[in-house]
């Protein structure tokens, strides 16, 4: 009987047999490669269908298929009308680049480009229609998620970008400050939870983790100030001056102003009390010294600077509009005439 299947026990015959299901695995993974390559191209045909094609874009596209000019060349005239804020050109070169080069790589480089646009112009829904669809086949690419986070934060869908937060942690452990935002927002936003349960719950969570301190005490002083004054970290003082001088004179904590040198001088530039002859800061200095002499006519405006990016914005943020980092914000001082309001009857 041994005899019989000896060939078994032939080593030939075990190389055989390894090359057989070396060539059936083989030909299994380039069949899966075709059939998810293929499905990758119909779903981006069923994407770029979402959206209606105007009789320019056809021209265009036509353009860009048959010209010689190299894809980088379509690309760079892409991004100029971008600049020029002609989203809609813009947008027409993308999807004809996508419709034209089939190469994996390219076609989410492309699509990175495309979303981005989408979000610079205002369409959201758009945008993270986009995002979704390189995620789907490139599920690790961080800029894709933090796209879809901004996308989630602006409809103000916390829940759902504290969701797709999670999956870019796992890519960008350094994230920390970024989700700490999204769950104060979504804890703010929450009609189901008391004021004074919201203000506890903002108080740990700056005493632990020491982030957020313009967003936090902001809302404090505004909701609570006697616990704003309370919890009040000394070192956010000239982070928090346009908050600080906002403040009506009955919700100011006296005792704290007169142990802070910062302070002293801004609410003695502010008119609030007279605790300083002077300050070092240029903007209060003048202040205190044309309240010394009777004179009330100057005031205070105030520009926002981002620590990381340095652009300057006329509101206050929490994230960045121009970078999108997050608790960047400075405050920066502007003296300015103080305006009256004059009633002039006709006569």
């Amino acid at each position: 009987m041994d005899t019989f299947f000896i060939e078994f026990r032939d080593p030939l015959f075990g190389i055989i047999v390894f090359f057989i299901l070396l060539f059936i695995l083989s030909f299994l993974s380039y069949w899966w490669g075709r059939h998810k390559t293929a499905k990758g191209h119909r779903d981006l045909e069923s994407f770029l269908g979402r959206f209606e094609s105007l009789e320019d874009e056809n021209r265009l596209r036509d353009q860009v298929q048959t010209n010689a000019l190299s894809n980088e060349s379509w690309l760079m005239l892409s991004h100029s009308f971008e600049v020029q804020g002609n989203f809609e050109k813009s947008v027409e070169i993308y999807h004809a680049l996508l419709s034209k080069n089939r190469e994996t790589t390219f076609q989410k480089d492309v699509l990175l480009l495309l979303g981005k646009n989408y979000f610079k112009a205002g369409f959201l829904e758009r945008s993270r229609q986009t995002f979704l669809q390189i995620v789907q086949n490139h599920p690790r690419s961080p800029q894709a998620l933090h796209y879809l986070v901004l996308i989630y934060e602006q409809l103000q869908q916390y829940d759902k970008a504290l969701e797709v937060m999670e999956s870019l942690m796992e890519i960008a452990p350094d994230a920390l400050s970024e989700q700490l935002y999204l769950e104060c927002r979504l804890l703010l936003s929450d009609p189901a939870v008391g004021i004074d349960e919201k203000a506890s719950r903002l108080i740990e969570l700056y005493q632990t983790h020491r982030k957020l301190g313009y967003l936090i005490f902001e809302w404090l002083f505004t909701y609570r100030p006697a616990l704003g004054w309370q919890y009040f970290d000394q070192s956010l003082s000239t982070r928090l001056t346009d908050i600080l001088w906002r403040l009506r004179d009955d919700n100011l904590d006296l005792d704290i102003i007169a142990n802070n040198t910062y302070l002293r001088e801004l609410f003695t530039a502010k008119g609030s009390v007279s605790l300083a002859e002077g300050s070092s800061v240029f903007e209060l200095d003048v202040l205190i010294a044309l309240r010394k002499c009777g004179e009330g006519k100057a005031a205070m405006q105030f520009e926002y600077t981002c620590d990381e990016c340095k652009q300057i914005s006329f509101l206050p943020f929490h994230r960045c509009p121009h970078c999108h980092a997050i608790d960047t914000v400075n405050v920066i001082m502007n003296l300015s005439r103080e305006r009256y309001e004059e009633n002039n009857s006709l006569q």
